[in-house]
């Protein structure tokens, strides 16, 4: 019976799985969708599956054979909305093919995998943003708590914030900007209707429109720069306040998230002067987890 370890991150917008042998050595990576286990455990158990078994085949393997129990997974787990009451509990229950299995938040293999396994600290920026930091066996967090009511900084809330100013120039509430022109003729390139686009939108739909903003900032567009120095500082406050607990102020800190380099210079300097670079990222992270499932066996 063949072992394998399965390093599982699951995040609002995509999952990445990657299967290596129990001594390190990679043999495949795999992709698939939403892994969100707060707002739709039922869609997580199916990404992960699915990522699973696209990593299974490019390693020459068979996901029959994972499902027969003739192989083994052992599979650490970093999933949005882990921190969730028994939303854990309930993937367990749902994906129980696993021969061992670990779960914690993506927040927390993300931590984990950029301090190569040590104490230290994030803020990380993507779809959604949330400040995290382990210390031994304490845990501390700031943000994250969802989108819209909170997740500040982040790409949703950049691309909320480019429509908001979008809608504002329509009802003349403030002066016409070429963000709102190029923001609403996108839209209508794209085959929508600006002013119904955003009822009913989805934290990735609001994040899809963070190029427009960046392309423009980068051309000096000043709303658009002035978006992204408020989502550096709504980022910063997140550290600010992530760091400020006695015992946490002197861990090391990363800025992590497809995000990353563009807001490391929006942050505010007290912030960006503490910046290391990280040393791995969430997948490596949650393989550490599956090593542990892995060992606690032997």
């Amino acid at each position: 019976m063949q072992t394998v370890l399965a390093a599982i991150d699951g995040g609002a917008t995509k999952t990445i799985v990657r299967l290596a042998l129990p001594d390190g050595t990679v043999l495949g990576e795999g992709r698939s969708g939403s892994a969100n286990i707060a707002s739709d455990i039922h869609l997580a158990c199916q990404s992960v599956r699915t990522g699973v078994d696209e990593a299974l085949r490019k390693a020459g393997l068979s996901p029959a054979d994972f499902t027969s129990g003739a192989l083994r997974i052992f599979a650490g787990a970093g999933l949005a909305g882990a921190e969730v009451a028994d939303s854990a509990q309930r993937f367990s229950h749902l994906c129980t093919d696993f021969a061992g299995l670990e779960i914690r938040t993506d927040a927390f293999t993300s931590c984990l995998g950029a301090h190569g396994g040590a104490d230290g600290a994030v803020v990380a920026a993507g779809t959604g943003s949330v400040a995290y930091a382990i210390r031994g066996a304490e845990i501390r967090r700031a943000g994250g708590w969802g989108f819209p009511q909170s997740d500040e900084g982040s790409g949703a809330w950049i691309g909320l914030e480019a429509v908001r100013h979008m809608l504002n120039v329509q009802d003349r509430r403030t002066p016409k900007s070429r963000l709102s022109s190029r923001l609403w003729a996108h839209l209508v390139e794209t085959g929508h209707d600006p002013l119904c686009w955003s009822i009913g939108a989805s934290a990735a739909r609001f994040a899809s429109l963070v190029p427009v903003v960046v392309e423009e900032a980068r051309d000096g567009e000043p709303v658009a720069g002035s978006i992204l120095n408020r989502a550096g500082a709504e980022l910063g406050r997140l550290a600010v306040a992530l760091l400020s607990e006695e015992g946490f102020s002197l861990l090391s800190f990363c800025l992590l998230g497809g995000l990353a380099p563009v807001i490391a210079p929006h942050l505010p300097e007290i912030v960006r002067h503490r910046l290391t670079p990280s040393q791995g990222n969430a997948v490596d992270g949650a393989m550490r987890l599956a090593v542990r499932a892995y060992e606690s066996t032997i």
